[in-house]
């Protein structure tokens, strides 16, 4: 096959994977299904073999290497740095075994544990730091003052939205003789605060999905105009004079 050929029969199979995608508006169908399935699959398959060739097998050579030189005193930490990650997986995959699942638990909490601290601490670092930074530290130094105000007006816009957010989410109160709980008073007008941030937060996440899928519907459908009018017409014309 011609590399033209090649080409044009990978967008053949966009084009007929997009529409099996988009025949969901008529309602759910097996067409539907099989190019979900086969995303499924394929994506699983994809981050199975990225896996693989570029966490497991390195790690399993440098551990055969270090096994095979002889562990020295001064190769114990890249030693044990290969072999923890490996334990850890190992105590994870018997959560799968009902009996002895919770020998799992050390191991799923220090993942969370890890991976909480590292978002917390990257947030703080590389946003918030980095926002005050460029924000109010430069402008300062530059003389800006009305940036810094304008900024800073927005920094605690933020903060209070955050505040009356986690306030929102606060399920301390008094209890009632009917056995539910009330707010404490001073705490429902940060509640009804935090419960506006919340819907607005929400509507602009929605509104920006929205948005994104309406972009990629759109070049979807282009792609698929410009693969109509272009290959598909010029392939048939070429069988139809040869």
């Amino acid at each position: 096959m011609t590399p033209q050929q090649i080409e044009l029969f990978k967008n053949a199979v966009a084009f007929l994977l997009t529409l099996m995608v988009l025949s969901y508006l008529i309602g759910d169908n097996p067409l539907y299904r099989i190019a979900v399935h086969a995303f499924v699959g394929v994506a699983a398959g994809y981050a199975t073999v990225v896996i693989l060739q570029s966490v497991l097998v390195p790690r399993f050579i440098e551990l055969f290497r270090l096994v095979n030189r002889g562990i020295e005193q001064q190769d114990w930490i890249p030693f044990a740095l290969q072999v923890i990650p490996f334990a850890f997986g190992f105590f994870i995959l018997l959560k799968a075994v009902p009996g002895i699942a919770p020998l799992s638990n050390f191991a799923m909490a220090h993942v969370v544990g890890v991976g909480a601290g590292l978002a917390v601490g990257g947030a703080i670092v590389g946003t918030v730091f980095g926002q005050l930074q460029a924000s109010w530290v430069n402008p300062l130094a530059a003389g800006d003052i009305s940036n810094v105000i304008l900024v800073g007006a927005q920094v605690l816009f933020g903060f209070v939205g955050a505040a009356a957010v986690l306030l929102y989410f606060s399920y301390t109160g008094k209890p009632l003789p009917s056995g539910r709980g009330e707010r404490w008073r001073i705490m429902v007008p940060a509640a009804w605060l935090g419960q506006g941030f919340l819907a607005a937060g929400l509507a602009t996440l929605y509104a920006g999905a929205v948005a994104a899928s309406l972009a990629i519907l759109v070049s979807r459908v282009e792609f698929m105009y410009l693969f109509i009018t272009g290959p598909v017409v010029d392939e048939v014309l070429k069988l139809v004079g040869g």
